[in-house]
């Protein structure tokens, strides 16, 4: 049953850095910005505009950080070059002979600005977020080791801990007289144990009448609840996607309205899952049970109030992502919140889940692939061996 953090965990294609820097520069020169900063006259503007600024190389340049084909050469019996190749060359090549010396110039003095004082527009493009996610007052000490700026949609953002929602999650469990371990560093992908994960997940029986089962999906549950329960007393508002469709685009934007608001919309459970009636599916799976909560004036599932919550408590608690590494995060993350008899299901529901997209039969071709053609792990309703839910958990 595919919703938001599902369909995050393929993300969009990663976009090199040089290459976007370099494309993202482009376009701030397109816009004048060397004659704004420095007043350079006609000679640099000129170039700047006609050669490595013009619209043409910039879309080139994006291209390229994205890993596309600047050319057909290897896809078309006859080599051509696409119209914005070919504009880029022409404008390049004699442009720079002619006015090289002042290129050099200006780019020479940006570069040593944005390295040496962190100034100017070069600065602005590489190194300034577009946001600060929480708001500066509740920022939390970042995971040790984690990336913590990220290209969203072409804009550098960066992510962090939310310290609001790390005191929820402690004052939740402690209430639940459990003791509170946070996540304290950002934990890497061990490829052999996300493989091993993927076929312990492809392996787990479909057991949903088990007794031992359903003692942990009841546990998980109650507990995500109360979970959400705490969410909302702290003035956090969940709903369901419009009907139009998703209204984020890129999931990182989940976070930043969960941060920046206090709200998240997520994908219906009931748009991804399909097949038997309400009654019979509870019986196939707990967490499609209602539970009396109504969003968007529809009814809410349990699944669909673990999928927000661990959105929350998983990825916007400490801005990590929904690619392989940022799943594996989000779960390190929430699975301190759980109880040892409610971590099993969620164990299954996450990592389980998560590492069979990443690293499991499909993977290779889930890695480039949009969340319409991934291959999702199928919905069971099990529990795996203890190691699942114990080995590379970070301090």
């Amino acid at each position: 049953m595919p919703t938001l953090s599902d369909i995050a965990s393929i993300g969009p294609t990663p976009r090199k850095q040089g290459w976007g820097s370099i494309a993202d520069f482009l376009k701030y020169v397109d816009e004048n910005a060397l004659q704004q900063q420095f007043g350079y006259k006609n000679p640099v503007t000129g170039i700047m505009s006609d050669v490595v600024g013009i619209p043409a190389a910039a879309r080139v340049a994006n291209k390229l950080s994205y890993g596309e084909p600047i050319t057909n050469i290897g896809q078309a019996n006859v080599p051509m070059l696409p119209q914005d190749t070919a504009d880029t060359a022409m404008a390049v090549i004699p442009g720079m002979a002619q006015y090289g010396k002042y290129a050099g110039r200006g780019v020479a003095k940006l570069v040593d600005q944005a390295m040496t004082e962190g100034t100017g527009p070069l600065a602005k493009v590489l190194t300034q977020p577009a946001r600060m996610l929480p708001p500066s007052k509740y920022v939390g000490k970042t995971l040790e080791g984690m990336p913590s700026s990220v290209n969203v949609g072409g804009n550098v953002e960066q992510f962090g801990t939310d310290q609001r929602l790390v005191d929820i999650a402690k004052s939740y469990v402690s209430d639940k007289g459990l003791v509170y371990s946070p996540q304290t560093k950002y934990a890497t992908i061990d490829e052999g144990r996300a493989t091993r994960l993927a076929h312990a997940y492809e392996n787990m029986a479909n057991n949903p009448n088990d007794p031992a089962v359903k003692k942990a999906y009841n546990a998980m549950i109650e507990e995500t609840m109360g979970q959400y329960e705490a969410l909302r007393r702290n003035g956090y508002k969940f709903d369901f996607m419009p009907e139009t469709g998703d209204k984020y685009g890129n999931p990182r934007n989940a976070i930043n309205d969960i941060v920046q608001n206090k709200r998240l919309s997520i994908f219906p459970t009931e748009q991804g899952f399909g097949g038997p009636s309400a009654a019979e599916a509870s019986q196939a799976n707990p967490l499609l049970m209602r539970v009396g909560e109504m969003w968007n004036g529809k009814q809410v599932t349990a699944n669909d109030i673990f999928r927000a919550v661990h959105d929350v408590f998983g990825h916007a608690k400490h801005g990590v992502g929904f690619r392989a590494a940022g799943e594996e995060n989000a779960f390190q993350s929430h699975a301190r919140m759980y109880s040892p008899e409610a971590l099993p299901a969620a164990t299954s529901e996450t990592r389980g889940q998560n590492s069979w997209v990443n690293f499991g039969p499909h993977s290779q071709f889930n890695r480039t692939a949009n969340p319409a053609l991934t291959e999702y792990a199928e919905q069971k309703t099990g529990i795996m061996k203890p190691w699942t839910w114990q080995e590379g958990m970070t301090k």
